[in-house]
């Protein structure tokens, strides 16, 4: 029952290594399923270990979010100045509905909590509550994936040395048929580690911080969206405040602050 768990906590996430390792080594011509079988069940294990099902699970959204097209910020400030013309012009009730077709979740929560809230700081403080859990969250995931990153490389030494100690077992005897078979384990398995580490796992960790950076930066500019909708602002004062928050190539600006640091 632990195995199937670990199993369908990890997903398509192992299933993909797993090929990606076994593809590069068929073609080199140097597959080793107990080398593979060290690299991959050791680090799988630990994980299964160290982080809970949910965690893992919540990992592997974070990643799969972050592998997918970047959304376009000019959509949000242009979702939220039209919001804004709908609060000032036809009221609340207008402005609840029109809320309900916006496709950003966030956005739909954030009009929700500011038709509820009458007090503006009690509507930023819950927002930011929000966004600093959310934000929680991804770095928990980032975690994970570092984590793995870790633990490639060092049970692909760990089956180095248990390469070498077959290798030292049969040093003594004259054939090298004898001997093969345990430097092949030694060298492979720091082999797979490395490859896995550098190649796959920590771009994978890089793109989903980056993910999590501009996540960071959308989150915070409907959160101040939201409040001067709720403050009735003209839309186009909505529009000038946002659009500081673009960068000129869809990339984070400068203006981005850490939201745990604004929560606290």
């Amino acid at each position: 029952m632990r195995v199937r768990r670990t199993l369908a906590a990890l997903g398509r996430t192992g299933i993909g290594l797993l090929l990606v390792v076994a593809a590069l080594a068929v073609v080199m011509g140097i597959e080793s399923p107990l080398s593979l079988a060290i690299v991959m069940g050791g680090p799988v294990a630990v994980l299964a270990a160290t982080f809970s099902r949910a965690r893992l699970g919540s990992a592997w959204d974070q990643l799969a979010a972050a592998l997918t097209d970047a959304p376009d910020a000019g959509d949000v400030v242009a979702a939220l100045k039209h919001l804004g013309r709908i609060h000032r012009t036809d009221g609340p009730l207008a402005l609840e509905r029109a809320a309900a077709d916006a496709t950003d979740p966030l956005l739909r929560r954030g009009i929700a909590l500011a038709l509820e809230c009458n007090d503006e700081e009690e509507l930023a403080d819950i927002l930011l509550a929000e966004a600093r859990r959310n934000a929680a969250e991804g770095e928990a995931a980032r975690h994970v994936l570092v984590t793995l990153g870790k633990l490639f490389p060092a049970f692909g030494l760990i089956g180095t040395l248990v390469g070498l100690a077959l290798l030292l077992r049969h040093l003594g005897e004259a054939s090298l048929a004898a001997i093969g078979p345990g430097l092949a384990l030694a060298v492979l398995t720091t082999l797979y580690g490395a490859v896995l580490a550098n190649v796959v796992v920590l771009p994978l960790a890089t793109r989903l911080h980056t993910h999590l950076v501009r996540r960071a930066l959308r989150t915070q500019m409907i959160i101040d969206g939201v409040l001067l909708v709720h403050r009735r602002e003209f839309p186009t004062r909505i529009e000038r405040a946002l659009r500081g928050y673009v960068g000129g190539a869809g990339e984070p600006s400068a203006h981005v602050v850490d939201l745990t640091e604004r929560a606290a």
